[in-house]
């Protein structure tokens, strides 16, 4: 269940948010396990390299490139409301494992070759294409959120409500962009652990995370909020409604 934390900027007690990511974490540790991974499967597959497996790591490490500026930035962020429990921790925790973590395991070990499947050639440029959009997207929304993006449902001292650019039409592109991230991995990360694990992975924390992040905007921004759902769709443009 989740808990609410309210911290009044009034009192000058707001709290400085480390974000799922932690305050120690920097950018090194990423690039090493990237390396190392890459290294590994280097090593195991010698040249007999799978360009769809490394369509999927090079958007992975794309993914990682685009978001990590945003995560330095939020660590300096001053939370003034949160809602947080452990319910987010092990959500957050199986899109780690099923977007990265055990494709990765996949890609730097034989243990889950027996899992493996072939796609046809032409679904797989079609899922690079996908992945394409994917980073796109992912790389607009963190731009045009700016410093309101958390990684953990919170509303940070002096946050503001976007409306405008990508959000102008959806309220929650990013969400958008890792759907497409999830549906895109089975086709080049073609085994049924380490690919086909992202949709279902994913889809738990959306459907279960969503409805509490659209309640905490609400209780934060009101009838602002209300009437921001009123013309947007969440993860697209909503038919008819005004630009």
């Amino acid at each position: 269940m989740s808990r609410v934390v309210e911290v009044s900027a009034a009192s000058g007690r707001p709290n400085a948010t480390a974000g799922v990511y932690g305050r120690r974490v920097t950018v090194w540790f990423p690039l090493a396990l990237f390396s190392l991974v890459l290294g590994a499967y280097w090593w195991r597959r010698g040249g007999d390299w799978q360009w769809p497996d490394l369509a999927w790591f090079l958007a992975a490490v794309l993914q990682m490139v685009i978001r990590w500026p945003h995560v330095q930035r939020n660590r300096s962020n001053q939370a003034v409301g949160r809602r947080v429990g452990r319910l987010e921790q092990w959500l957050m925790l199986v899109v780690f494992l099923t977007l990265c973590f055990v494709p990765m395991v996949y890609l730097a070990t034989p243990w889950f070759d027996h899992f493996g499947y072939t796609v046809p050639a032409p679904l797989a440029v079609g899922a690079a294409m996908v992945m394409v959009l994917s980073l796109w997207l992912f790389h607009l929304s963190h731009a045009q959120l700016g410093r309101n993006w958390s990684p953990s449902l919170e509303i940070r001292q002096e946050h503001s409500l976007v409306t405008t650019g990508v959000y102008a039409r959806v309220r929650h592109p990013m969400y958008s962009s890792i759907w497409l991230f999830a549906l895109a991995q089975p086709f080049l990360v073609q085994n049924w652990l380490a690919g086909a694990l992202a949709v279902p992975g994913f889809a738990l924390l959306y459907f279960l995370r969503v409805n509490e992040e659209e309640r905490l905007m609400l209780d934060s921004f009101g009838q602002e909020y209300r009437a921001y759902m009123a013309r947007t769709g969440r993860l697209w443009p909503r038919l008819g409604a005004a630009a």
